[in-house]
């Protein structure tokens, strides 16, 4: 209910902002007269983003009246320009019909941003683990209820191509494989929030496994419990696949945490470390 709110809400605001406009009200944006004007003309933009007076698509009014609508210069404007677009909130076109259009951001850019974040917060496997513990077994009891049969075919498909990569002693096709089974399986929540927090969660441990380079036995194992959580989704079993996917977590954990202590995975850690 309150997410049927808010899109009304957001509907509204829009529809308000463009009734403005038509009545020849066409400023859209409050003047900036504070410092750090960057920041604050990129808050006005993401809040009429979140307001629905802005959505993908539309395009900002031209940069003569955003500058005047904010008073700033073309310099400070355009520098606001240049990291929304970094941000991937908009997309400045060329030519004729260009400008500075609203769009949706990717999740890929917003997870690897994400993950950025966190690269200086000397995470820890545990650190990633304690969240994996909560939310994947979650996930994977809301795929057992209501996973479609695309998708369990496609999870199917994953542990066989992660079998015959392992075969061909493909390692790198094997951690990819191993990645879409969990990010396919997190996307059975229908919860961006969650979707996007795990992906980037998984994104980190595939970067933590090509650091301390897990052995075949390991991959091997993997894919063991894989087919099992496979098994519990197929069966429609949501406390089996949670029991599954929590033991299958902690399995991980322990295994990259003892790696990550032993000589020459601590080797490694610290080369790389020292190399970023």
């Amino acid at each position: 209910m309150a997410l049927r709110n808010l899109g009304i809400h957001r509907r509204r605001c829009r529809e308000d902002c463009f009734l403005r406009q038509e009545k020849g009200c066409t400023h859209m944006f409050e003047t900036v007269r504070q410092s750090k004007t960057t920041e604050i003309i990129i808050g006005q933009i993401r809040t009429a983003i979140l307001e629905g007076r802005l959505a993908p698509g539309d395009r900002l009014p031209p940069e003569k009246q955003l500058g005047e609508q904010f008073q700033v210069s073309k310099q400070t404007l355009r520098e606001s320009m240049r990291a929304l677009e970094h941000m991937g909130l908009i997309d400045v076109r060329k030519g004729v019909g260009g400008g500075a259009f609203i769009v949706e951001v990717d999740e890929q850019v917003a997870a690897q941003n994400l993950a950025n974040y966190l690269y200086f917060k000397n995470l820890t496997i545990a650190d990633l683990s304690e969240f994996r513990r909560i939310m994947e077994p979650y996930a994977a009891a809301r795929a057992a209820e209501g996973i479609s049969p695309s998708d369990l075919d496609t999870l199917h498909q994953l542990n066989e191509s992660t079998r015959e990569n392992l075969k061909n002693k493909e390692w790198g096709l094997v951690s990819r494989d191993e990645i879409a089974f969990h990010r396919l399986i997190v996307r059975q929540t229908h919860n961006p929030i969650l979707i996007l927090m795990l992906d980037f969660v998984e994104t980190l441990l595939e970067d933590f496994k090509k650091i301390l380079k897990p052995d075949a036995s390991f991959m091997e194992s993997v894919l063991m419990a894989h087919e099992q959580i496979h098994r519990a989704i197929a069966g429609g079993d949501p406390a089996l696949a949670s029991e599954q996917m929590l033991a299958h977590v902690i399995d991980v954990e322990t295994y990259l945490s003892r790696l990550k202590k032993s000589e020459v995975g601590r080797k490694l850690w610290e080369n790389c470390l020292q190399i970023a």
